[in-house]
């Protein structure tokens, strides 16, 4: 039995308990609104807005994070926004992080698991995450059009809150 269960994780065919699937990527959000690059940040996965379905204002300026608690970070642009940061691998995924949600100005703990090959359940929440919000995303296509400057993630340093 031994024998056969080392075979398959050679194979690939099984992973162990341990290993946490792989979320990285581009991610259309659930409303179709926006994408989000899911890529490594040191030891964790962060998130990054790298699309927009309404990238300007009525004014054609870059939408910006009018929403946030803070005042002193609502002129930030929306595109290129880290919007996630600190998920590390988990029981069942991805966790331990926080999401900011731009629409509300509210940062949120995060889950995220994978839903099969092309799509994975992001889920928002405060303290328990069995009454936290579920979100489906679906791998963006390789020829999106992204707004951000950067072409890859980038480590955050001193980002205070988002």
């Amino acid at each position: 039995m031994r024998n056969l269960i080392a075979g398959l994780l050679a194979l690939g065919l099984v992973t162990p308990a341990s290993a946490a699937p792989d979320v990285t990527g581009v991610w259309m959000t659930e409303d179709g609104e926006g994408a989000v690059e899911i890529a490594p940040c040191g030891d964790a996965l962060c998130g990054r807005i790298v699309w927009l379905k309404s990238p300007l204002d009525a004014h054609a300026q870059p939408v910006r994070d009018e929403n946030n608690a803070d005042l002193a970070l609502r002129d930030r642009p929306l595109c290129g926004m880290e919007v996630m940061s600190g998920v590390a691998p988990g029981s069942d995924g991805w966790e331990g992080g926080w999401i900011y949600d731009p629409e509300a100005g509210a940062r949120y703990s995060v889950a995220i698991a994978p839903d099969g090959a092309d799509a994975i359940v992001v889920t928002g929440f405060i303290g328990i995450k069995a009454f936290g919000r579920a979100l489906h995303w679906h791998r963006a296509a390789a020829t999106l059009q992204r707004c951000d400057a950067a072409p890859t993630l980038k480590a955050s340093a001193g980002n205070k809150r988002s």
